[in-house]
């Protein structure tokens, strides 16, 4: 087995995760738009790996040809969603089939575009992994970046966990195991909490109003979509009302800062207004991790 990642991006990633990694794809429709010459090849392929006729799918330029013709069914490709803050690599792709040809009316079909040629097949497995984490897994340098490309990791990078296969069942691992909020204390809606969340939401807002090229910033980065639940203002209330709406915060509590405190993109997160409050309702604030682990912890 050998260890693959693709840094695809924030905007690739909400616009075509839900399409085809997040979303399945039924194997007729993928036959039907192979070249003629590999249809009964892959649809034998894929039959037999997906037997229910559905699978998910991922595809990358031709730019990373010397990269991805080493892939091999087996193989394991992450995908990257951003690298902004601690990052976020939610995707493995444990692939089921791959073959080495350009599959452009495929590409087309699912992503409107034939840039992404080189198409390979798997049933995707969720998963918590940071950018940041990642990095210190395969001891690359803290400032490396991957610049939109796809890479092989070496194997002497993963010895320390076995392997490749060992890093992955590593990943495969679930990391929070959250049955109550240890050091978290709920604050109850009396009418005290109530007047201390009303403060913290006037200096939460004033400092984002004198340090509005880090909301600005942090949007261009990180998006439009609740980084904590995925939830997306425009998909609900349109593109009239929702759309370029999201809340910016701060993962340090602010009371804690000097008023002269520099902060970066490190510091700071987009989530919804539920989420936000969620995020406050405790003392301290909890960490967007540990929330939206709870929340996978829920429905998952």
């Amino acid at each position: 087995m050998q260890l693959f990642f693709h840094d695809v991006g924030l905007k690739g990633a909400n616009a075509d995760f839900p399409k085809t990694v997040f979303g399945e794809v039924a194997v007729s429709d993928i036959v039907e738009h192979c070249p003629p010459h590999l249809q009964a090849e892959i649809e034998d392929k894929l039959l037999a790996e997906f037997p229910d006729g559905w699978c998910n799918v991922w595809g990358v330029p031709d730019g990373a040809k010397s990269v991805i013709r080493q892939l091999k069914v087996d193989d394991v490709m992450l995908l990257i969603k951003t690298t902004g803050g601690d990052g976020e690599m939610p995707a493995l792709c444990h692939v089921k089939g791959f073959w080495k040809e350009q599959l452009l009316d495929l590409s087309n079909f699912l992503w409107g575009s034939s840039h992404f040629p080189y198409v390979f097949f798997f049933k995707t497995q969720h998963i918590e992994l940071t950018w940041t984490q990642f990095k210190k897994d395969v001891q690359y340098m803290p400032n490396f970046r991957p610049s939109g490309n796809v890479y092989r990791v070496k194997s002497d990078r993963l010895e320390h966990f076995g392997g490749s296969g060992g890093y992955v069942s590593h990943l495969l691992q679930k990391p929070y195991v959250i049955d109550d909020l240890g050091d978290y204390e709920i604050r109850e809606n009396s009418p005290e909490q109530e007047y201390a969340e009303g403060e913290r939401q006037v200096r939460e807002a004033s400092y984002f109003k004198r340090n509005s090229k880090l909301v600005k910033d942090a949007k261009a980065e990180f998006g439009f979509i609740c980084q904590v639940c995925d939830f997306d203002f425009e998909s609900v209330y349109g593109k009239e009302l929702g759309a370029g709406f999201i809340e910016c915060h701060h993962k340090n509590p602010l009371h804690e800062k000097d008023e002269n405190y520099i902060s970066t993109l490190n510091d700071v997160c987009v989530v919804c207004s539920n989420c936000h409050r969620m995020l406050h309702r405790t003392k301290p604030a909890m960490k967007p991790e540990i929330l939206k682990a709870k929340l996978l912890k829920k429905y998952v």
